[in-house]
């Protein structure tokens, strides 16, 4: 049944190909390859294929680099982001802490021209204001997370690619993701999608992220595999052991903020329940990728769901097309 689903989506031009691997804590239960990674040389998708994850990039790498810090005790969560971020100039006229950042519930939604160049984008961003209420209506911007992703970089006083890498993708032997360029001996397995036909799939998607390339940015930008968001995946599973010491990921990326909001989040994560595998928990926590992915994790029932694809159709077509590929999927694994 998936395999024919896949094959439509294909057709109707969704995308051109996807690597789905879905597991639990101690072995991977389903991985399937399908369609092409490549267009213009029909290379097939293959487990190993390497993937701009987009927004995938906020959980996976900026949230749990903040909490890593929260955990030694270099931030706190609770206190106003700008106490750490001195480059800020804008007004925030309310505390903003970390926890609306990454909820996406800090106010602000600003809006760039698409022209600005790295230089006049920054100076935008910081000085950003926030107009709406805290906590009270849910405004996703990448902002927030370029907010978080300075953050690490003045706290740990290091650039954020160097950061994720020693403390996240190192320490889980994630040896095939980067952020913000892929490693060069990678390129052969890299994905071609809507935007990087005909040029270099090495850019990034994101046109936030990819203006201050090479610099990794918050927001996007990670390149990795299936088998490597496999092993991310588990660690939270496991409630962070191997790579954190303490509960903070129950405490935080577990917890659902706004239980009785129309949009339900944790720390970095989704957790709406309308865009949960069927048979996935309510604990389900949850992202998409705007070049065209989708991980699901679910702490209750320790199970997890990656679906990798390059886009090319409409974005909201596209997580559509992965929700139903991963409910098919997972009711052949999980029968409850």
């Amino acid at each position: 049944m998936f395999r024919k689903k896949i094959d439509e989506y294909i057709r109707q031009g969704v995308f051109d190909g996807a690597v789905i691997l879905a597991g639990n804590t101690g072995e991977d239960l389903f991985i399937h390859t399908q369609g092409f990674a490549d267009r213009n040389t029909q290379r097939p998708m293959s487990e190993d294929t390497v993937f701009d994850i987009s927004s995938i990039s906020k959980p996976l790498g900026t949230a749990t680099g903040v909490l890593l810090l929260a955990e030694r005790g270099l931030v706190d969560l609770s206190e106003p982001f700008t106490g750490y971020l001195p480059q800020y100039k804008g007004s925030t006229g309310q505390k903003i802490d970390f926890r609306m950042l990454a909820a996406h519930f800090s106010g602000i939604e600003p809006v760039y021209p698409r022209t600005a160049g790295a230089d006049e984008l920054l100076e935008l961003m910081l000085t950003s204001e926030f107009p709406h209420p805290q906590w009270q209506d849910f405004y996703y911007s990448c902002v927030n997370y370029h907010f978080m992703g300075m953050v690490i970089e003045n706290v740990a006083r290091q650039p954020l690619a160097d950061f994720a890498r020693e403390n996240i993708f190192e320490p889980l032997q994630m040896v095939d993701t980067s952020w913000a360029v892929p490693y060069e001996h990678l390129r052969q397995r890299l994905v071609t999608h809507s935007r990087c036909v005909n040029s270099d799939p090495a850019v990034i998607y994101d046109l936030w992220a990819r203006k201050f390339a090479p610099r990794a940015m918050g927001n996007a930008g990670i390149f990795t595999t299936a088998p490597d968001m496999a092993k991310y995946a588990r660690m939270i599973l496991a409630g962070g052991k191997g790579l954190f010491k303490s509960d903070i990921v129950k405490q935080e990326m577990f917890r659902n903020y706004l239980p009785q909001a129309a949009r339900n989040r944790s720390f970095g994560w989704d957790m709406t329940r309308r865009l949960l595998i069927k048979n996935f928990s309510d604990a389900t926590i949850w992202h998409s990728g705007s070049s065209g992915q989708s991980m699901w994790i679910d702490p209750e029932k320790q199970r997890f769901c990656i679906i990798l694809t390059n886009l090319f159709g409409e974005h909201d077509a596209g997580i559509a097309a992965r929700l139903d590929i991963a409910d098919t999927v997972a009711e052949s694994i999980w029968s409850c």
